[in-house]
């Protein structure tokens, strides 16, 4: 992952997640957060905003001093205790994002400082996807962690991809 596609990635992650609320999961091959913006200020985007869970994740109370470092390092919930803790997360406001400087770990700081933790560490298989879906048929916005700790990312052209830019 080169510095501009972390830059690019961070600016659409945070176009879709900054300032939205975690309204809920969404249960099928892998569990999916459901990201909803109801208050930002920003142009509403038609569609819903997502993030598949494909990957181990963890949510911390407060910003820990450094993150795991792959699958391996995170716990591995039950269905019953992952539910349980995502649920916790209803209506928490996102209100920062950022990715791991070596890797595609997602980090989504909440309002009350709680951080959720997304591995994205894996050499073979993407390990989440944030997108949104039903938009525009002409209008992409996705991300993707790809293996070998790369990053893939879609955005429409008139989407600045630098803050303040």
């Amino acid at each position: 992952m080169t510095p501009d596609d972390k830059a690019f990635a961070e600016a659409v992650i945070g176009r879709l997640c900054v300032g939205a609320q975690i309204d809920g999961v969404r249960f099928g091959p892998v569990l999916q957060l459901l990201i909803t913006d109801h208050a930002s200020g920003k142009p509403p985007l038609p569609g819903q905003v997502y993030l598949n869970l494909g990957s181990t994740w963890q949510l911390f109370s407060s910003r820990p001093s450094s993150f795991p470092e792959g699958e391996d390092a995170l716990p591995d919930y039950e269905d019953e205790e992952a539910l349980r803790i995502l649920c916790d997360l209803r209506e928490a406001e996102v209100v920062d994002v950022a990715l791991a400087d070596d890797a595609p770990d997602l980090i989504l700081t909440l309002a009350d400082g709680r951080v959720f933790f997304l591995n994205g560490r894996h050499e073979q298989y993407e390990t989440w996807q944030l997108g949104l879906a039903y938009g525009r048929p002409d209008e992409t916005w996705l991300v993707v962690a790809c293996p070998g700790n790369g990053v893939a990312v879609w955005a429409p052209n008139s989407f600045t991809s630098v803050p303040g830019q």
